[in-house]
């Protein structure tokens, strides 16, 4: 089976017309199914997200910022609710964090009720010298009598009677010495215990650990993409060779029979996939023993997607790990959508390859290069893990510039890949989502 065909069973059953967006055989809640017909909508805008990551390494949450394409103008005030809304951003709040930074004047102005749900935050900026701190404070307890929860910056960290209404402090790590930052932070714990304490500007794994040994819950800075120097253990490990090759031989349409050999290599992996095909889902009238038998029930479409999972999952880097994987996960479905109807099935498969492998050398602290050669890869695929050039270069600078929320950058390349405007965003949110189903189903 070619990679092409492999890949859109891997997003659900037979090969569509058209991408499906249910990638592992339930579907989701429409993302829309909930929202009202008047929810005004912003087309020239995406929602940029930074990870909350919290003391297990995992992706506790988001803050959500949503920014102009073509523009360092920010938003008016109903523009950022009616983007939130179409992120659907009250569903996302029912199961993790959403911290939503805005201005005691931004929720006079806009209905920022609307996405009240158990874990919206609100992270509400300090008034500057002279202006209304009265009225800031009575912005803070309308949050809070609307169902909302507070967050506050350093400076309003300072301020007695909001604090007494806070949920959260942010605190910038990168404005402070190490030992004053520490001071602070120790000083907030005391003063504070039951309040959540986060930092922001954080720029490493290194960074995280020490603001944790201080007694903050979440770290934000985009370090979650990055190496963690201190992980000393091989993360090549005998596991993760085995499922290379064995995603090798699928994509080179090798025969099952040889694809269980090397799945007999380690027992964990014939564990699993012999587990797998004995599950109620499979319907089997009596259990197989075999990995022969096993692959033949599974087929290719679910190991395949088992096996890109898998290479995430299978050594020690628990939270960290699963952080990594949700984020290639949604470049891999973003990649792939932004080229939908542009690019030929082929190369939309490639795509979502490239963006589930743009990861792999920080997952696994090795060089890029080390880890292509292993791997049978398309020659596009490898000039843009290995050199940001080629056919896709400039789709996997799309999807990090939409990951730092860089809007003149984002408009610029999808411009020069001639991608409307408003699909990128649209694109985003479905990766989002599909990417937490997938997460899920895994």
């Amino acid at each position: 089976m070619a990679l092409g065909r492999l890949m859109k069973h891997l997003l659900g059953g037979a090969e569509p017309a058209t991408f499906n967006d249910d990638p592992f055989g339930s579907r989701p809640p429409s993302p829309t199914a909930k929202m009202p017909i008047d929810a005004p909508a912003v087309r020239s805008a995406i929602v940029h997200r930074d990870e909350l990551i919290d003391g297990r390494s995992r992706i506790a949450g988001y803050r959500f910022v949503v920014r102009r394409l073509g523009s360092e103008l920010p938003p008016d005030p109903a523009e950022t609710v009616g983007a939130l809304r179409a992120e659907n951003l009250v569903a996302f709040a029912g199961r993790r964090l959403a911290l939503l930074p805005i201005t005691a004047g931004d929720w006079q102005r806009a209905d920022f009720r609307q996405l009240v749900a158990a874990n919206t935050t609100f992270l509400v900026a300090t008034p500057a010298a002279g202006e209304d701190g009265d009225g800031w404070l009575a912005t803070l307890r309308e949050i809070r009598e609307a169902g909302g929860r507070v967050a506050l910056n350093d400076a309003g960290a300072a301020v007695p009677a909001a604090v007494a209404l806070a949920d959260l402090v942010l605190l910038d790590f990168r404005a402070y010495a190490l030992e004053r930052f520490e001071q602070l932070a120790r000083s907030l714990r005391r003063r504070h215990p039951d309040l959540a304490l986060a930092a922001d500007g954080i720029g490493n794994w290194a960074e995280h650990r020490l603001c944790l040994s201080l007694g903050l819950t979440y770290s934000l800075g985009g370090f979650a993409v990055t190496a963690d120097d201190a992980d000393q253990t091989e993360k090549l490990n005998q596991s993760r060779l085995v499922l290379i090759e064995m995603l090798n031989l699928l994509r080179g349409d090798a025969e099952l029979d040889e694809i269980s050999a090397v799945a007999k290599r380690d027992p964990g992996i014939a564990v699993k996939l012999i587990g797998m095909a004995n599950s109620p889902v499979s319907g089997l009238a009596s259990p197989v023993a075999s990995l022969e038998q096993a692959t033949m029930v599974l087929g290719r479409a679910t190991i395949y997607r088992w096996l890109s999972i898998a290479m995430f999952r299978s050594g020690n880097g628990g939270g960290r790990d699963e952080a990594l994987l949700e984020l290639a996960l949604w470049r891999a479905r973003f990649l792939e959508l932004a080229a939908q109807d542009r690019r030929p099935k082929q190369e939309c498969d490639e795509l979502f390859l490239v963006g589930l492998l743009s990861l792999l050398d920080s997952l696994l602290g090795l060089p890029m290069a080390q880890l292509v050669r292993r791997m049978n890869l398309p020659a596009q695929v490898v000039e843009v893990l290995l050199n940001s050039d080629g056919p896709y270069g400039r789709f996997l600078l799309l999807a990090l510039a939409v990951e730092k929320g860089r809007g003149e950058q984002v408009q610029k390349l999808a411009d020069s890949l001639d991608i409307a405007e408003d699909r990128i965003d649209a694109a985003a949110r479905e990766a989002r989502q599909w990417a937490e189903a997938a997460l899920s189903a895994g």
